[in-house]
């Protein structure tokens, strides 16, 4: 697959995360639900969230690594996104998140293959064990996150308070700092500042529940 196809690529998941956001907004404030809307809106996430991603990460592996067929692994991503929007479906949670969400998901694989380009096809080549672990890990890592029971802090400004949301200020002022300095590299590097994050916080929240 071609650098260009994954500029386009990337170009459409970031149209897609645009839409799916004004849905839910324009939903929430025309206050219109219904369970077919609900039902269409998995399935095209499904397509745009799931499939995308997998399919991103099948023609990063494919004829990269020495083991042949190992790129199939990659539509586990779409496995356990099933899931994950199958849950939501059952147990939506609307005051927290709990998991990695899709969109963030999808977001995270295709910035990774603008970064990965034809400048560091040698390099894959001469490394290709070291990349396959690293995508393998990634591709593990990435499934957990889907079906998690980590609470994700969210961007929900209530106000603009700095005390109630000085966690959000930071991250916001951090993100902006690596995008101005490493734009498009800093895209995987905030998903994965936003995970750490959420995971400190997480386990921070249950030590103090406990004691």
């Amino acid at each position: 697959m071609q650098s260009k196809n994954f500029n386009d690529s990337a170009i459409y998941t970031l149209f897609s995360i645009i839409f799916d956001f004004l849905d839910g907004f324009c939903s929430r404030l025309i206050k219109i639900e219904n369970l077919f809307g609900k039902e269409l809106d998995s399935l095209a996430d499904m397509i745009s969230f799931g499939m995308v991603p997998s399919i991103t990460v099948f023609f990063l592996l494919e004829n990269k690594t020495p083991i042949p067929f190992i790129e199939y692994l990659s539509f586990l991503i779409s496995i356990f996104s099933a899931c994950r929007l199958a849950k939501f479906n059952i147990t939506p949670y609307k005051n927290h998140i709990i998991g990695l969400t899709t969109p963030v998901n999808t977001l995270f694989f295709s910035s990774l293959s603008l970064i990965i380009t034809n400048d560091i096809v040698s390099l894959i080549n001469k490394k290709k064990i070291i990349y396959l672990i690293v995508m393998l890990f990634m591709i593990f890592l990435s499934c957990y996150l889907l079906v998690s029971q980590i609470t994700m802090f969210s961007f929900n400004f209530k106000n603009l308070s700095w005390k109630k949301n000085k966690i959000r200020y930071i991250f916001l002022l951090i993100s902006t700092f690596l995008l101005l300095t490493l734009q498009i590299i800093a895209l995987p590097c905030i998903i994965i500042f936003y995970i750490i994050t959420s995971i400190y916080f997480h386990r921070l929240k249950k030590n103090h529940i406990k004691t």
